[in-house]
């Protein structure tokens, strides 16, 4: 793909591969560097080298690349309902053509990804105008379908880690997922992420790689902790739909380094006092994994992805967690089963 724009280049390095991303949108640019800050660097010089290209336009009939008549529709959906008039975020069709992934937003714009050529080509409609979480989606989209050609896949759950070994905890909305984050990486555990955590096969295993974000909090669970009951508004700001803040901000440490994973949890609420787990077997921690993974629209990628799960699932101990009302005990329930995992790992 030939460079065409230059009112902005960022460069980026993201687990050993280096990435050029090159804008005439502030407002892009910006949206960039905040989902993607802990990855900026100067020029990378190393590791293999990806690109990704976005223009902002003023209508969506400016964007002169459209699916062929030939090509083949993947997807169609919606993004989720917001506010009072429930208007949803986003419409997405989804083509191959030949060989590449076009992701046509209708009137919010396109964004072409090419395997072949490592990059990615976007037209964003009046980003400008957009609530910063809706243009990062855009970006997290390209970046990672991108990746995910290399090698790097990411799912929806929280990652943390101690002493290298990784905790992943999947979960839909209301699950309890953020909140058992919460209390395990208050207590000393170290962010990997919130709500994508890359991992990739490495060597006859998987390896959990750090992605930071920021973190979203619902006012309930906000009320179990504190210190983020009593965090002023410049450290939890509004959003929407929930609040968020920046983990630095709250729980200042050292990010989690890549390790292998060793705990997964399936969080489910529990009205009880105290809170359990029960171990699940591999089969049907595999079956509870997958919906969390990302849509795959490859099918070469989706078995390469589906191989990195499966070996996922089958290095970790698994269980359901029973989550009840002593959220800030969770870690000693935790912390003992990754020791045992260690020690038995060592023998």
């Amino acid at each position: 793909m030939a460079t065409t724009l230059s009112a902005k280049e960022l460069s980026f390095s993201i687990h050993g591969m280096r990435m050029q991303f090159a804008t005439d949108s502030s407002a892009l640019a910006e949206a960039t560097s905040q989902l993607l800050h802990h990855f900026e660097s100067d020029a990378v010089t190393n590791g293999e080298s990806l690109r990704m290209e976005f223009a902002a336009i003023g209508r969506r009939n400016e964007v002169s690349v459209q699916p062929a008549a030939a090509a083949t529709q993947l997807y169609s959906g919606s993004g989720i309902a917001l506010g009072n008039g429930k208007e949803t975020t986003w419409l997405c069709d989804i083509y191959v053509d030949q060989g590449r992934l076009l992701a046509d937003f209708h009137e919010e714009g396109l964004i072409v990804v090419d395997g072949a050529s490592k990059s990615v080509r976007g037209w964003i409609v009046r980003p400008e105008g957009m609530s910063p979480d809706i243009r990062m989606s855009f970006i997290h989209f390209a970046m990672t379908e991108l990746v995910k050609r290399s090698g790097l896949y990411t799912f929806h759950a929280t990652a943390l880690e101690k002493n290298g070994q990784g905790v992943l905890i999947p979960g839909f909305s209301g699950r309890g997922k953020t909140t058992s984050f919460l209390s395990l990486l208050r207590s000393g555990y170290r962010y990997l992420s919130d709500d994508h955590p890359f991992f990739r096969l490495h060597g006859s295993g998987v390896e959990i790689l750090p992605y930071p974000l920021k973190i979203n909090v619902t006012d309930r669970t906000v009320a179990f902790f504190p210190e983020l009951r009593e965090a002023p508004p410049s450290v939890l700001k509004p959003g929407v739909p929930k609040r968020y803040f920046h983990v630095e901000d709250v729980y200042p440490g050292p990010l989690g380094q890549p390790c292998r994973p060793a705990l997964i949890l399936f969080p489910q609420v529990h009205d009880a006092s105290y809170s359990c787990l029960e171990p699940l077997s591999k089969k049907q921690s595999l079956e509870m994994i997958l919906p969390h993974s990302l849509l795959v629209y490859d099918p070469e990628i989706a078995r390469s992805e589906f191989q990195a799960l499966a070996r996922l699932v089958a290095q970790a101990d698994c269980y359901r967690l029973h989550f009840g009302r002593d959220v800030l005990d969770l870690p000693q329930l935790v912390t003992p089963l990754l020791e045992h995992k260690r020690t038995a790992l060592e023998n």
